[in-house]
């Protein structure tokens, strides 16, 4: 009998030995196994959103009547889940005997995935001035660094000028130089850049206003893709584009698929647009085939650079425009 009581023992020893030994064991495979990930998963406390989406530019179309609907369709109608918080900065109040509007104001978006709210050193470039400083003042008071360009303008004084606003007379175009007709004086936005001291600052809001030499300054930056200074710098892209002076647009088939090019190289350096709007100074037109209203031949539109779209491409289609345009 204690035979058989010494050798039930270890044997009952043993087996509990072994049970927690698998216990420990699956413990740590369990807690050093990386966590399962899917497609739409967003890590806890990230500044993604969820039903974060985008409105991409299709590749373009051999067939002139379809490139030109499909670019004219994606600069109108951005998806309006891109941006969820956006604020108005600027603007100056007109009337006349018809209506009332405002002009001169840009958007701007306040998401947490952008770092205009939570950076130290706001930075903002603003080209294009004329008499409407409005834009510069909302920035600057807003806490950023605001410099202004304007070849067009003598240098303010003190009492009617731009106040805390950094201000040079110089211009934007696709190089240095003279700008044509003219004696304003002309750089690119990497020559500003580099002579600010700003190469390795972010540069959180541009602004175009430089009637129609958006388009030098948008294949200047194609052409240097990943090292221009939209790539490396700029977080929000605000442009007043222009095509008054490309009409009617048959006719100009070669400059209209010179900016397809340029916004789908824009597109593949993160830029997705998130606010358009018709320039309230303009009658809508513009009548394209296959978009369903008349459009401005002007207008008003924003990009931001997009950190969170791994899951959230919304392909441009006929089908995608119906659900989530009214």
């Amino acid at each position: 009998m204690p035979c058989r009581r010494w050798r039930r023992w270890p044997l009952l020893s043993w087996l509990s030995v072994g049970l927690l030994f698998h216990g420990v064991l699956l413990f740590v495979v369990l807690t050093r196994r990386p966590a399962p990930t899917n497609a739409g998963a967003r890590a806890l406390g990230s500044p993604c959103r969820p039903d974060m989406a985008v409105r991409r530019l299709p590749p373009m179309s051999p067939e002139d009547h379809t490139m030109l609907a499909d670019l004219l369709m994606y600069l109108t109608r951005p998806d309006p889940r891109t941006c969820q918080k956006k604020l108005k900065f600027g603007g100056i109040p007109i009337r006349d005997r018809s209506a009332a509007y405002v002009d001169g104001h840009k958007y701007v978006c306040l998401d947490p995935e952008l770092s205009l709210l939570t950076s130290d050193g706001c930075l903002v470039y603003s080209f294009g001035i004329s008499i409407d400083w409005s834009f510069d003042w909302d920035m600057e008071a807003f806490g950023c660094t605001v410099h202004a360009f304007d070849p067009t303008i003598p240098a303010p004084n003190d009492s009617a000028g731009a106040g805390d606003v950094s201000f040079h007379q110089y211009g934007i175009g696709g190089r240095d130089g003279v700008l044509e007709n003219s004696d304003a004086q002309l750089r690119t936005l990497e020559t500003l850049v580099d002579r600010l001291g700003h190469r390795q600052s972010v540069i959180h809001y541009l602004k175009l206003d430089v009637e129609d030499g958006e388009w030098a300054v948008f294949q200047q930056q194609a052409e240097l893709d990943a090292r221009s200074v939209l790539a490396e710098n700029v977080e929000q892209l605000g442009v007043e584009l222009h095509f008054m002076d490309h009409q009617p647009a048959e006719q100009h088939v070669t400059f209209y698929r010179e900016v397809y090019r340029s916004l789908l190289a824009l597109q593949e350096l993160g830029f997705y647009l998130f606010w358009s709007e018709p320039n309230p100074l303009q009658r809508p037109e513009w009548a394209v085939p296959g978009l369903e209203q008349n459009i401005t031949y002007a207008m008003e539109v924003v990009w931001l650079k997009a950190r969170c779209i791994e899951d959230a491409y919304l392909e441009f289609t006929g089908e995608d425009m119906d659900k989530t345009i009214k």
